[in-house]
């Protein structure tokens, strides 16, 4: 009856089966706790510099970079200050003056005839400024539009001028002045009046920094010439009389 229940096998030959799969049963669990101990050992110690001998290279030039002798130095390590290594100099820029915002006035499609046909191309129009007094109006013209916004920008950082600003953000005094067909109008403002104005006067006004003041375009609405305009008034400023009446 009982080598009928275990399929007709003698008892010896169950037990040794048995064992063997208890033993592999020991095997796999001894494996996988040893697995798991040597990768909780691996994540505590990632991140953790590998410190090493100094060479006889190391050592002839400790003297010449500082901390290079120390023992807990390594190569990937960077400036508590902050700054990165390179020609990018500290982070956030080279630090040649105030950084500009940009914004596209006008982009037009142009064409200039030649003997052999025309040639399309693009212009476009960008003011530049830092809300900080700083201004700036440039125009070009490319093939693409991309290489125009570029060429307008630069030549909009490289002709930039300082406008004076109240200490209510507003303009000095009103402004009065006419640019081929354009004809412009801008005065200060109370505070929490805003910017009224409207087209490349108040895109203008804003980048210079004005938060409070009025503007008008009397004459043709062509953004070019309403944006010459604002920049032949701004040039008109005359900021020592301006300090000297402490406006600015």
């Amino acid at each position: 009856s009982y080598q009928r229940m275990v399929g007709g096998r003698s008892p010896s030959y169950c037990s040794s089966r048995a064992l063997i799969t208890v033993s592999v049963a020991v095997n796999i669990l001894l494996g996988a706790t040893f697995l798991f101990k040597s990768n909780h050992r691996n994540m505590e110690n990632i991140g953790a510099p590998v410190v090493s001998a100094p060479s006889q290279l190391t050592t002839r030039i400790a003297g010449h970079l500082p901390g290079l002798d120390r023992p807990d130095f390594c190569s990937w390590a960077e400036p508590e200050s902050g700054e990165r290594r390179g020609r990018g100099g500290p982070r956030g820029g080279r630090g040649r003056g105030p950084r500009f915002e940009e914004k596209v006035l006008q982009v037009r499609r142009i064409t200039k005839v030649v003997k052999g046909g025309k040639n399309m191309g693009f212009r476009a129009l960008v003011a530049v400024g830092d809300k900080n007094g700083k201004i700036g109006l440039g125009c070009a013209s490319a093939k693409e539009v991309m290489v125009a916004v570029e060429k307008a920008s630069m030549e909009a950082k490289k002709t930039a001028i300082t406008v004076p600003i109240t200490k209510d953000y507003s303009l000095p005094h009103r402004l009065d002045v006419e640019w081929g067909a354009a004809s412009v109008m801008m005065k200060p403002a109370s505070v929490g009046t805003g910017l009224v104005a409207g087209g490349a006067v108040r895109t203008i006004l804003e980048l210079a920094g004005y938060q409070n003041a009025r503007g008008k375009q009397l004459g043709t609405d062509n953004a070019l010439n309403n944006a010459k305009a604002v920049l032949e008034a701004f040039k008109s400023f005359d900021i020592e009389k301006i300090k000297a009446r402490g406006l600015a």
